[in-house]
C-alpha cells in the first residue's frame, strides 16, 4: 500500500503552521504515524494528519506539550529516557499538584513499611528459641483462677505423668544487686531448674549451661554459687570481656561464679511482657525434687518441650488430664475445679498483641489504597488536562503504547519518589515506637528498618505505581479521537464519561477513610473509658524507685528495718515531700497473687476457703500512693514487730468476709502463722493486676510484723508524693540512699503516672496509630475531592459563566459546587459506613465499655467526612463564583 503523504510534504506542512516550541515533538508523532501508514492506509494517515493539522493551525486549543520531547528526536521513538525526561518537565509546569501527589504515596507507602517493620520483628522473626512451635508454656487454673503458677509438685507430676510433653522446665523471678564493680547495679534475675535452657533450646555464646551439679541440695536452702549472665548484661558491665567465665562476682552479697553468657537477645518466655522493660538478665540454678516440692504453693513459670508428632492442642488436653487424675486421687477437692492448661509459646508470647497489629495492618492497608486513589486521581486530572494533546499526538501518528507507556512512566517516577520519602517516615515511625517504651508491644527493641524493609519500600513503589498510573492510562487506551478533540471545549461542559472515574475515585477515598475514622474513633472512646476508670490512687506527683538491700550485711529482719526507715526519714525530710513509704508490690507495676487465710466467724461455701492478695507496706505508703482509707486507720511507726499484729483490707474483702462489710476490729490468721491479726482499717479498693482486671479481695500487712511472723524482704517499691516535679526529686533520693549505702541501688525510677500510662502502652498505641491514620486519610479524602471539584469547576467555566449572564447569583453557583462535593461525600460516607459495621468487629475484643457499633462514632466519623467536603468545596466554589461571564463567553 503507497504512503497517504510524502513525509517531506508533511513535515513541510508542520513546520510552517506550529510554533517551534510544538513544531519539532509533533515531528515526532508524525513520523511514528508515518511508520505505521501500511497498517493504517491511505484515508487513515490523511484523516488523522488533517485533524491534527487543522486543530493546531486555527489555534483554538493550543497544543501544550513537554518541551523534553524536542530535544531528543530521534531517541523519542523508542527510548524510554526520553519519557523520563519528558516526565521530569511536565512535573516541573505543575511542581505543587506534583508535590501533593508525592506526598500522599509517601504517607501510605512510610504508613505500611513502618506496619511491616513492626509486623516482621514481632510476628513473622522467629523467637530466641530453638524450634519455637515445639514449645509451650504450663499454668494450673482453678475456682476464682482461669490462669495462674504451677506449684513445684505439680512440675514434678507433669515430667512423671504427661505422655506429650518431653521435658519440663520451671523457674521464678526475682531481682537481685550485684555489688563489687564500678557501681552496684540492681537487674531482673529468675532461679531456673537446671533444664530450663536445654528445654527452650538455647546454648550460652560463651562457657556452659547449667547442670544438676549446680543447683543446691534439696537440703541446702543458700542459692547456688554459679550464675550465667545475659549478653546485655555481659555488654554493660563488663565490657564483652570474654574472660568474665569464670570471674566471681557478688549476687546479693554472696559470692558466685559466672559460668556462661547468653546469646543476644535471648530472654524467658515471661520476659516479654510487664517485665520487657526490665528483663531477666542472670540466672542461678535452683533443685526442685520430691525431698522439697510442695502442692500447695504456686509461684512457678513453667515451659515444656513437646514430643515429636505431639501438639499444643494435645497438650492442653493432657495435662488437664494429669489434674483430673490427681483429683481422681484426693490431691484435690473436686469442688475446687483444679486443672491446668498448656499454651504454644508463640501464643503466650504474641497472643496479645496480635489481634492489634493485624488490626493496625489492615488499616495501613485501606491507607495506601486511599495514598493510591488520591494520587491516581490527581495523575488522571494532569492526563485530562492534556486530553486534547493527547488527541493531536495520536491524531498525527502516536501509538496508544507510547501514551500508555508515558502515564506508566510518569506514575513510576511518582511512586519512586515517594518511595524515597517513605524512607524517612519508616525511620521517624521506628523513633516514634520508642515513645511507647519496650511494653508498648513483644520484642519493640527487635524492630529495625533494614535491607528487607528497603526491598518492601521497592516493592510498596511498584505496586503503587502500577495503581497510580492505571485510571490515566485506562484513559489513555480508550481515547476518542472525534470527541477527544471537540470535548472539553471552550464551547462545551466537562464529559461526563471523563468524570466518572475519578467519582468514583473520590467515592472509594471517602469510603475507606470513614472504616479508618470510625475505627479510631472506637479506640479513643476505649481509651477514653479506661483512662476514667477509678485506679483507686493518685499517679500524678509521685516517684516510684525500686529499692533492695543484699543479704550481706542485712542478714536480720531487724537490720533491713532499720536501713528502710533510715532511709524513708531522709526522704521525707527533703523539701517538697509530702509523704514516702515503701511497698512489696506496685499497683499495675507489678503482679500480686493471694495468700489463704481463715477469717474469724466466717465460714466459706463448700469448696471454696477464704483468701486475699496479699500486701506489705510501711507507713506512709498508702499516702504516697494517695490512696485513701474509708474506715478506721492507717499503719503507723508504731505498728512494729513487738506491738499487736494489725492488718488493712479492701473494701472487696471486707464485704467478702464481714456482714455488712464492717471489718473493724475482726481478725483473721494468714497461711499458716499461729498468730491471728486484727483488722484496724479499711483500704478503698484499688486496681493492682490490671487497669481492667476485677479488684480480688486484699489485705495489707506492716513491713516489720511480716518480716517477724514469715521472712524478711529485703526490698520493695519506694514511692514519694511531693508537690513538685516527681522527677526532680530522683538525684535528692539517690543522694540519700547513696550517703547511707553506697552499695545499696535504686533501679526502674519513673513517675507514677508514668508507671500507669505504661499499663495502658497497648491501648493507647493502637488508638494513636489509628488516629493518625485517620487524620491522614481524612486530609486525603479532602485532597481528593478538592482536586475533583477544581477540575470540574475548571472545565465547566463556560458552563457557569453562562448560568451568571442569565441571572444566577454567585451564592447559587457556589451552592451548586458544594452540592456536588457533598454528595460524593455523602455517597462514600454510606459506603464506608457499611463497610464499617463489619470490619469494626475485627477490634471487639480491644474494646473496652464501647459498643463495635457505637452510635457516637458512627455519626461522627460521615459527619467528620462531610464536613470537611464542605470546606474542601469551598474554595474551588468560591472561584466558580467570580467566573467573568464576558471573558468566559468570549474566550
Amino acid at each position: 500500500m503507497t504512503p497517504a503523504l510524502p513525509p517531506g510534504w508533511a513535515r513541510g506542512l508542520v513546520r510552517r503552521l506550529l510554533a517551534p516550541a510544538d513544531r519539532e515533538a509533533l515531528l515526532d508523532d508524525l513520523d511514528e504515524g508515518y511508520g505505521r501508514r501500511r497498517a493504517r492506509g491511505r484515508r487513515a494517515l490523511g484523516w488523522y494528519l488533517a485533524q491534527g493539522v487543522h486543530a493546531a493551525a486555527t489555534r483554538r486549543h493550543p497544543v501544550v506539550l513537554p518541551p523534553a520531547q524536542a530535544t531528543t528526536r530521534g531517541a523519542m521513538r523508542t527510548s524510554l529516557t526520553a519519557d523520563i525526561v519528558a516526565s521530569f518537565r511536565g512535573f516541573r509546569r505543575q511542581p505543587g499538584a506534583v508535590a501533593i501527589i508525592v506526598l500522599s504515596l509517601a504517607l501510605g507507602i512510610g504508613a505500611a513499611s513502618a506496619m511491616f517493620t513492626v509486623t516482621r520483628a514481632v510476628l513473622l522473626t522467629p523467637l530466641p528459641y530453638g524450634q519455637p512451635d515445639g514449645l509451650v508454656t504450663v499454668w494450673t487454673r482453678w475456682t476464682s483462677f482461669t490462669k495462674t503458677w504451677i506449684s513445684s509438685q505439680e512440675l514434678l507430676d507433669f515430667r512423671d505423668r504427661s505422655r506429650t510433653l518431653e521435658d519440663v522446665a520451671a523457674w521464678d523471678t526475682t531481682r537481685v544487686t550485684l555489688t563489687g564493680l564500678d557501681e552496684a547495679v540492681r537487674v531482673g534475675a529468675a532461679l531456673v531448674t537446671p533444664n530450663t535452657f536445654g528445654v527452650l533450646g538455647v546454648r550460652p555464646v560463651a562457657g556452659r549451661d547449667f547442670t544438676a551439679a549446680d543447683a543446691p541440695s534439696a537440703s541446702d536452702t543458700s542459692r547456688s554459687t554459679t550464675v550465667v549472665i545475659g549478653y546485655g548484661l555481659w555488654q554493660r558491665a563488663f565490657g564483652g570481656d570474654p574472660a568474665v567465665v569464670g570471674r566471681t562476682i557478688d549476687v546479693d552479697g554472696a559470692s558466685a561464679r559466672v559460668i556462661g553468657v547468653m546469646p543476644k537477645g535471648f530472654r524467658l518466655p515471661t520476659d516479654f511482657g510487664v517485665d520487657a522493660a526490665e528483663p531477666t538478665e542472670l540466672w542461678q540454678p535452683v533443685s526442685i525434687t520430691p525431698a522439697n516440692a510442695q502442692r500447695g504453693s504456686h509461684y512457678l513459670y513453667a515451659a515444656a518441650r513437646l514430643r515429636p508428632g505431639s501438639t499444643a492442642a494435645q497438650a492442653d488436653e493432657d495435662v488437664a488430664r494429669v489434674m483430673r487424675d490427681l483429683t481422681a486421687e484426693g490431691q484435690y477437692p473436686p469442688e475446687r475445679q483444679y486443672s491446668a492448661l498448656a499454651v504454644s509459646v508463640p501464643d503466650e508470647v504474641l497472643g496479645g498483641v496480635r489481634p492489634a497489629l493485624v488490626v493496625l495492618m489492615g488499616a495501613v492497608g485501606f491507607l495506601l489504597l486511599i495514598a493510591c486513589a488520591n494520587a491516581g486521581a490527581l495523575l488522571l486530572a494532569r492526563a485530562e488536562a492534556r486530553h486534547r494533546e493527547f488527541a493531536t499526538r495520536s491524531a498525527l501518528g502516536a501509538s496508544r503504547f507510547r501514551l500508555v507507556r508515558q502515564q506508566l512512566v510518569e506514575g513510576a517516577l511518582v511512586a519512586v519518589a515517594a518511595g524515597g520519602l517513605g524512607v524517612g517516615l519508616a525511620f521517624a515511625a521506628r523513633r516514634a515506637l520508642d515513645a511507647f517504651g519496650p511494653t508498648a508491644i513483644p520484642r519493640a527493641g527487635d524492630v529495625a528498618v533494614d535491607g528487607l524493609v528497603l526491598a518492601f519500600l521497592v516493592g510498596a513503589s511498584t505496586v503503587a505505581a502500577l495503581l497510580c498510573a492505571l485510571p490515566p492510562a485506562i484513559r489513555a487506551l480508550r481515547l476518542d479521537l472525534v470527541h477527544g478533540l471537540k470535548d472539553g471545549g471552550t464551547r462545551a461542559s466537562a464529559g461526563r464519561a471523563r468524570l466518572r472515574l475519578r467519582h468514583a475515585l473520590v467515592v472509594a477515598q471517602v469510603a475507606l477513610a470513614v472504616v479508618l475514622l470510625s475505627g479510631a474513633g472506637l479506640m479513643l472512646r476505649s481509651l477514653w473509658s479506661l483512662q476514667r476508670i477509678d485506679l483507686g490512687f493518685r499517679p500524678e506527683g509521685a516517684l516510684t524507685a525500686r529499692i533492695a538491700v543484699p543479704s550481706r550485711p542485712y542478714d536480720t529482719a531487724a537490720r533491713q528495718e532499720d536501713f528502710f526507715r533510715r532511709v524513708l526519714t531522709g526522704v521525707r525530710a527533703l523539701p517538697g515531700v509530702e509523704a514516702a513509704g515503701l511497698v512489696r508490690s506496685l499497683p499495675l507495676g507489678a503482679q500480686i497473687g493471694d495468700w489463704g487465710v481463715r477469717v474469724e466467724g466466717y465460714t466459706p461455701p463448700q469448696g471454696e476457703n477464704a483468701k486475699g492478695d496479699w500486701q506489705v507496706i510501711t507507713d506512709g505508703a498508702l499516702a504516697a500512693l494517695g490512696a485513701r482509707v474509708v474506715h478506721g486507720r492507717d499503719f503507723t511507726a508504731a505498728d512494729t514487730a513487738e506491738s499487736m499484729p494489725v492488718a488493712l483490707v479492701n473494701e472487696t474483702m471486707a464485704s467478702a468476709y464481714w456482714p455488712g462489710g464492717d471489718a473493724i476490729g475482726g481478725r483473721f490468721v494468714q497461711g499458716g502463722s499461729p498468730d491471728p491479726v486484727t483488722v484496724v482499717g479499711i483500704v478503698a479498693d484499688i486496681r493492682h493486676n490490671g487497669v481492667e482486671a476485677p479488684i480480688k479481695t486484699k489485705f495489707y500487712r506492716p513491713y516489720a510484723q511480716f518480716a517477724e511472723a514469715f521472712e524478711p524482704l529485703g526490698g520493695g517499691t519506694l514511692v514519694a508524693r511531693t508537690t513538685g516535679d516527681p522527677l526532680a526529686l530522683a538525684a535528692p533520693i539517690r543522694g540519700v540512699v547513696r550517703a547511707l549505702d553506697p552499695g545499696v541501688p535504686l533501679a526502674a525510677v519513673r513517675p507514677l503516672d508514668a508507671v500507669v500510662a505504661t499499663a495502658l502502652t497497648a491501648p493507647r498505641l493502637t488508638s494513636t496509630v489509628l488516629g493518625a491514620f485517620a487524620v491522614v486519610a481524612l486530609l486525603l479524602g479532602a485532597i481528593g475531592i478538592y482536586g475533583l471539584l477544581a477540575f470540574v469547576v475548571e472545565e465547566r467555566s463556560h458552563e457557569l459563566g453562562i448560568r451568571m449572564a442569565v441571572g444566577a447569583r454567585g451564592g447559587q453557583i457556589i451552592s451548586l459546587v458544594v452540592r456536588h462535593g457533598v454528595t460524593l461525600a455523602a455517597a462514600g460516607a454510606v459506603a464506608g459506613s457499611a463497610v464499617a459495621a463489619v470490619a469494626t468487629r475485627a477490634i471487639a475484643s480491644q474494646l473496652h465499655g464501647v459498643s463495635p457499633l457505637d452510635p457516637a462514632s458512627f455519626v461522627a466519623a460521615p459527619a467528620i467526612l462531610i464536613a470537611t467536603a464542605v470546606v474542601a468545596s469551598l474554595i474551588p466554589a468560591w472561584r466558580g463564583a467570580r467566573v467573568d461571564p464576558v471573558v468566559t463567553l468570549r474566550r
